[in-house]
């Protein structure tokens, strides 16, 4: 002990008090002392001085060492006593000791004191550290009903030496279906389904319930020492849904990649097809008319009628390869703005059709940064209006241009013919248009009906982010 031993010493002759001081003294113990003589100072003293051990005497006026004794144990001081006496019966001493005093003394053998004193500390110490070796032991295993048994997650151990199961928590009997009997009659190797030599290593194995259900489990195996011998703690992760989510996800992924792969295939066979259509069907025309004059003007007398018919048809298919370039090649809108981009869309739609268009962009006063983002808006309106061109038999179009804080929104409306969006299945140029605003994580509408027009509506966050 580094500090001074504290002695309480209940005693009413200051002669004995200081014959027990000098023994101590001579014993080479470095104590401090408190004296008290009557009930109200000692129990005063054991509150306040707080004593690491009691040297009481047997007979003090209206007061005595078993009441001394009592009162110690009662004010919860569980220091040593010692009870210093000249005089006393056997069985009195007898019965202090069954009270709890750890020794007496017959004061005409006062040199057995110190060594009494160093048995009295030594023992008391020693039922101390027991003692709170068992309250470790004690907080130890609440500890361990909260961290096992009340885990949330299926939990159990299992012998190193035996590869048992030793152990389970509640969770564990709940998910698999077994009871703790159950689980602790079964080798551990039964859960796993198939022959491993990693069945108790952390990993992801398959496991089996006793409903004969197969699950997919994330394993975290740990080894330690419980009750002085080696076992395995073993957390038992449930992942099946997890792992059929995530195979739910990469196949839609896979679909969703071979569908753009496949649209953008048809998209290129359908461009080529038009292409080839207005090679053949007009361009081509044009080109054989102009031959065919200028043959005429090579065999026979060149007239001003037959130059000037050349000349306009060879402007005409200049024309026409100038419109047709301008639809398949992205047109670059760095520099103007997406309203500006669509106004020249409609004004180069070909001069056969009849289609009357309106752009409306009054809400539409600041323009979006992302010029891919403006393109994508670009290419869905270009690829919007040849449908209706092609398909609808519309004679108005509108195309309203819409930003808010948050989106950008636009509406392509025509009063053609529509059709049942319910039975009607989405052709490329709309798959197209879907893919595209997917991209953007955006949304298509398509609201029409027989009779009715249709009206496609395409709605971007400006904040996302493909």
């Amino acid at each position: 002990m580094d500090r001074p031993l504290k002695i309480l010493h209940l005693e009413d002759l200051a002669a004995d008090v200081e014959i027990v001081d000098r023994i101590l003294r001579k014993a080479q113990f470095h104590f401090e002392k408190k004296v008290v003589s009557d009930e109200p100072e000692y129990v005063r003293a054991l509150n306040e001085f707080k004593p690491d051990i009691i040297l009481s005497d047997h007979s003090l006026p209206a007061f005595n060492s078993l009441e001394a004794l009592r009162i110690a144990r009662e004010t919860g001081i569980t220091a040593p006593f010692i009870l210093i006496t000249a005089t006393v019966s056997e069985e009195y001493a007898v019965d202090v000791i069954k009270e709890g005093a750890s020794d007496y003394i017959l004061k005409d053998r006062l040199e057995r004191l110190p060594n009494a004193v160093k048995s009295a500390l030594d023992k008391y110490l020693t039922e101390k550290e027991k003692e709170q070796a068992v309250e470790s032991l004690r907080s130890s295993e609440q500890k361990y009903k909260l961290l096992f048994e009340g885990n949330p997650m299926p939990m159990w151990m299992v012998s190193l030496d035996s590869l048992r199961i030793i152990d389970v928590n509640e969770a564990a009997t709940v998910h698999y279906g077994y009871s703790k009997e159950e689980f602790l009659s079964i080798a551990a190797g039964s859960l796993w389904s198939g022959k491993s030599q990693g069945i108790y290593r952390s990993g992801v194995w398959k496991h089996q319930k006793k409903s004969g259900a197969f699950i997919d489990v994330e394993v975290i195996a740990h080894q330690l020492m419980h009750e002085e011998k080696p076992v395995i703690l073993i957390l038992a992760i449930d992942i099946t849904e997890k792992l059929r989510a995530e195979a739910e996800l990469a196949r839609q992924t896979d679909q969703q990649k071979k569908l753009i792969t496949e649209t953008s295939i048809q998209v290129q066979e359908k461009e080529r097809e038009e292409i080839g259509k207005e090679l053949h069907d007009n361009i081509n025309q044009i080109l054989a008319a102009t031959k065919l004059y200028l043959d005429t003007a090579i065999h026979q007398e060149a007239t001003l009628e037959i130059l000037l018919k050349s000349h306009d048809n060879l402007s005409l298919a200049i024309e026409e390869i100038r419109q047709l370039s301008q639809s398949l090649v992205a047109p670059s809108l760095e520099g103007i703005t997406l309203s500006r981009a669509l106004s020249q869309l409609i004004d180069n739609m070909p001069p056969s059709t009849s289609l009357e268009l309106n752009l409306d962009t009054a809400n539409y006063q600041e323009d979006i940064d992302d010029e891919n983002m403006k393109l994508t808006c670009y290419r869905i309106v270009q690829v919007q209006l040849n449908n209706i061109i092609r398909h609808a038999g519309a004679k108005k179009a509108t195309i309203q241009l819409k930003r808010i804080p948050q989106q950008l929104e636009m509406i392509i409306q025509d009063d053609g013919m529509g059709f049942d969006t319910k039975k009607k299945t989405s052709g490329i140029g709309i798959r197209n248009i879907r893919n595209r605003v997917g991209f953007y994580n955006g949304a298509v509408t398509i609201l029409s009906a027989p009779g009715q027009g249709c009206t496609l509506t395409v709605t971007i966050p400006l904040s996302a982010s493909p």
